[in-house]
């Protein structure tokens, strides 16, 4: 199986940008913030991976935005729209076709007011959020075709298991902290009608949608999942021999401290990049910097990194590399360390290996980190293919044992994507309202 991305589809009409002269003298209508890191998780006791099969195709979402949201409403509206927009499930071309519409219209509005900074500024924003959703789209149509066909899988989320009476918590911090947004939930399959989690991202998960091909954290109700707890031996300590390090972001506009604290998160550290625990405890670290998909990686510590490399090498085709270590403020990554991807490291989420005997306090590091689950990814290419991959995962659990680098929960991509295009079109409006000032 090939492990990169990179098939070739044909080029999209370049951004239209404005020939109108720009006025610059007030304030840019892009906002800025800061964000989050660390350590801390635990694993299973015997790892298994979880499937679900084919269902039909998605259907079109069928949602548009008035040309003229918030177009006179001041610069913090042209920001709530386009995060709104990006809410919204969407078809292949709609949030281009919304941005370009949106953009004509402040065109036509400076056209009559040539002096207003402030529509000048919206002019400015909505002209490079098509030339990055543009970018997004270039990408997705190039992944979306293999990932179809079974030429490589798709690693869409990370998975944690959230103690019910922090689970509002939780979204409050992911959403209004992290700078995430809910695109869906997730209910009881048994009775389609219990919701037990919810699932965030930094825009759409749908590989179908423009500005789509966001990473996940998926947010599961404890009392939910009725093996959480298998991760533990007789004495209730975890038993597994690998542990969540931290998740890793690159947020576009920061982090919002104030909320880190109202959601019962902690702020550890916030010179260069930001280090902050959850609700739950876990870390998550942050930098502010522009990346086509904010949900960075999953860091994790393992007993073998070679084995743990062989592991999603055998189980789904991926790459090892070197750990980027972007950020010159963060601490590296260990000597050792592997990041392992399908060939886009810089562009979706990948999953970093740390060994874990440079971990100084590993039971602290468990505990710290026990509301992860695992990973979650979706695979295309039909039965036949999504046997194959079962097959594979299957003998390479086997083969690593409690050495498992994690769990595993394994999809077919058509069935994810109907998932994905119902749960956006069912999604409660409360999801999308303001924090309380």
């Amino acid at each position: 199986m090939r492990a990169c991305v990179g098939a070739a589809v044909p080029a999209r009409a370049p951004v239209r940008r404005s020939t109108h002269r720009q006025t610059r003298r007030g304030s840019s209508a892009v906002v800025r913030a800061a964000s989050a890191e660390r350590d801390g998780c635990a694993l299973d006791r015997a790892p298994r991976a979880s499937v679900r099969r084919s269902e039909a195709p998605p259907g079109d979402a069928g949602l548009r935005l008035s040309r003229r949201l918030s177009l006179f409403g001041g610069l913090a509206g042209v920001a709530s729209a386009a995060s709104l927009a990006e809410a919204l499930p969407a078809t292949a071309g709609e949030v281009l076709d919304q941005l370009q519409a949106l953009l004509s219209d402040a065109e036509a509005a400076i056209e009559a007011d040539p002096e207003n900074e402030q529509l000048v500024g919206q002019r400015t924003f909505f002209e490079n959020q098509l030339e990055r959703v543009q970018l997004n789209a270039s990408f997705v149509d190039r992944l979306r075709p293999r990932v179809q066909k079974g030429e490589l899988p798709y690693l869409q989320r990370m998975v944690f298991a959230v103690r019910d009476e922090l689970w509002e918590d939780e979204i409050y911090f992911w959403k209004n902290a992290m700078g995430c947004r809910v695109t869906r939930e997730t209910r009881d399959e048994a009775n389609g009608a219990t919701v037990t989690g919810v699932v965030l991202a930094f825009g759409q998960e749908s590989l179908s949608a423009d500005d789509g091909g966001k990473g996940g954290v998926e947010l599961r109700k404890k009392s939910s999942i009725k093996d959480v707890d298998t991760r533990r031996d007789d004495s209730g300590v975890n038993s597994s021999s690998a542990s969540l390090a931290y998740v890793s972001l690159s947020v576009p506009y920061g982090v919002r401290v104030s909320r880190i604290y109202e959601s019962g998160g902690e702020l550890v550290y916030g010179f260069g990049y930001f280090d902050v625990r959850s609700p739950s405890g876990y870390a998550v670290r942050a930098r502010v910097a522009a990346r086509r998909d904010p949900m960075e990686l999953v860091a994790l510590n393992v007993p073998d990194v070679n084995r743990s490399v062989n592991f999603f090498q055998d189980a789904f085709g991926m790459t090892a590399s070197k750990p980027l270590d972007q950020n010159g403020y963060a601490p590296k990554s260990p000597p050792g360390s592997k990041l392992m991807s399908f060939g886009e490291v810089k562009e979706t989420l990948c999953i970093l290996l740390q060994p874990s005997q440079a971990v100084e306090d590993v039971e602290q590091a468990r505990k710290m980190g026990e509301a992860f689950v695992g990973v979650s990814f979706a695979v295309g290419g039909g039965d036949e293919n999504f046997t194959n991959v079962e097959r594979r995962v299957a003998s390479a659990l086997q083969k690593a044992g409690r050495d498992a680098p994690c769990v595993l929960s394994v999809e077919s991509y058509e069935a994810w994507e109907t998932e994905v295009a119902k749960g956006a079109r069912a999604l409660p409006f409360k999801y999308n309202e303001p924090p309380p000032a």
